[in-house]
């Protein structure tokens, strides 16, 4: 099975993205600037797609997909 989006969080201008397989990817928020100009509030109003597969921030117009999240080494699961 491939692993697909859990969650989305905000740290330290990072994006950390959770897949269903336990890993966490990060990537910064430079690699993308609409959601690092956006607030903090508009940053966690997000839609996970109906696969899993991307993610939707309506009030800012912006859709990534998990290939672009999943560029970076992913952080162990303790």
């Amino acid at each position: 099975m491939e692993a697909k989006i859990k969650k989305i969080e905000f740290v330290d201008g990072l994006i950390l993205t959770t897949t269903t397989d336990g890993h966490i990817f990060f990537r910064s928020l430079d690699d993308f600037p609409l959601l690092r100009k956006a607030t903090s509030s508009q940053r966690e109003d997000y839609t996970i797609g109906k696969w899993s597969d991307d993610v939707r921030w309506e009030s800012i117009d912006e859709d990534i997909y998990i290939s672009s999240l999943t560029q970076q080494p992913y952080l162990p699961m303790s």
